[in-house]
């Protein structure tokens, strides 16, 4: 067994390393939208910080046992987490506030109220089912040159989710930015499929491709709104070569890295994390405006977030195991 396998858990180690370098991405972004403060690099490190996760998902994407099975798959680990979060962090702030039970609108120009992250789970569960339709067309329709013909349809598609976003067209629950991400899933399911990248140690000559992924970052990144999927025509090209040359990058430093021991904690649980820091760390910026701003503010809402985070998981874990994607609320058996 490779060495940055876990023998109990049989999980590969550095991809929760590099899955926490991710999610704290995630969260120093969005507290610094919040606060509207921004930070070194910030166009840079957000070029790859949600690819990544696109990137991550392909990568370990299985088809399980037929259609229903993988939807009950991905609803127990992508769909119920979504829906539970959304409800819980819209109807019950909406109830405190207005003393009423009534359902608020929720989704509002794309943003989910008081929860924006969540949305993320929602999209992925959209490129899921997509892109298994893809695969289980391919295999039904062609006798040689599947992979080619799944690659082929993913980017087409992808085309298609940036044509919308040029033309300022959003369809309904993300799904444009679906199909704008669709290709950085088909390739982190090549990557497993034609790539012994999982399999193989790191290696010396690793650090070429991560000098190149640095510089490639450093000197092409564009901003890029997923949530929204809005580009610059011009820009395109250069986010999803950043997208992909920044991904690798990371995932080439965690496996030279291996474990570190809280932040692979936090990418083991990222989703927890994901579901929880935005309402945390808009009630923590809330407390701390009153004696801090700037970077300071930026660096302490971050920080305390984490914290909290942290110590939720344990709790989330005991007593909400089936709404944070640690067992299967639907039986898949």
């Amino acid at each position: 067994m490779n060495q940055t396998v876990n023998k109990q858990t049989s999980r590969i180690e550095w991809i929760d390393l590099a899955k926490g370098f991710c999610i704290i991405l995630v969260v120093l972004y969005h507290v610094s939208k919040m606060l509207g403060v921004t930070y070194p690099l910030w166009v840079q490190l957000s070029a790859f910080r949600m690819p990544l996760y696109f990137i991550l998902s392909g990568l370990f994407f299985k088809q399980y046992e037929g259609f229903v099975g993988f939807l009950k798959r991905k609803t127990n680990k992508l769909l119920i987490p979504f829906l539970f979060f959304l409800v819980i962090s819209s109807v019950l702030p909406y109830a405190m506030l207005t003393h009423q039970f009534s359902l608020p609108v929720l989704i509002e120009e794309r943003e989910v109220v008081y929860n924006l992250p969540i949305w993320f789970l929602l999209c992925l569960f959209e490129i899921n089912i997509i892109f298994y339709l893809i695969q289980w067309g391919a295999n039904s329709l062609c006798k040689n040159g599947r992979t080619a013909v799944v690659i082929v349809v993913s980017l087409a598609l992808g085309v298609l989710g940036l044509f919308l976003g040029f033309s300022r067209i959003n369809l309904p629950l993300y799904l444009d930015t679906a199909l704008s991400a669709l290709p950085f899933f088909a390739f982190g399911w090549w990557l497993n499929r034609k790539t012994n990248f999982l399999r193989i140690p790191s290696r010396r000559s690793d650090l070429w491709i991560i000098a190149a992924g640095v510089a490639i970052v450093g000197f092409l990144a564009v901003p890029v709104s997923w949530l929204y999927n809005l580009f610059t025509f011009q820009g395109i090209c250069f986010a999803y070569l950043c997208g992909v040359s920044g991904t690798i990058m990371i995932l080439l430093i965690a496996k030279f890295i291996k474990r570190l021991p809280l932040i692979s904690f936090w990418g083991r649980y990222s989703i927890m994390i994901l579901c929880t820091h935005f309402p945390i760390a808009t009630a923590i910026s809330l407390l701390l405006s009153r004696v801090l701003s700037g970077t300071p503010l930026l660096l302490s809402t971050l920080a305390l977030t984490l914290c909290i985070c942290h110590f939720l998981i344990p709790l989330l874990k005991k007593y909400l195991p089936y709404f944070t994607a640690q067992k299967d609320l639907i039986k898949t058996h």
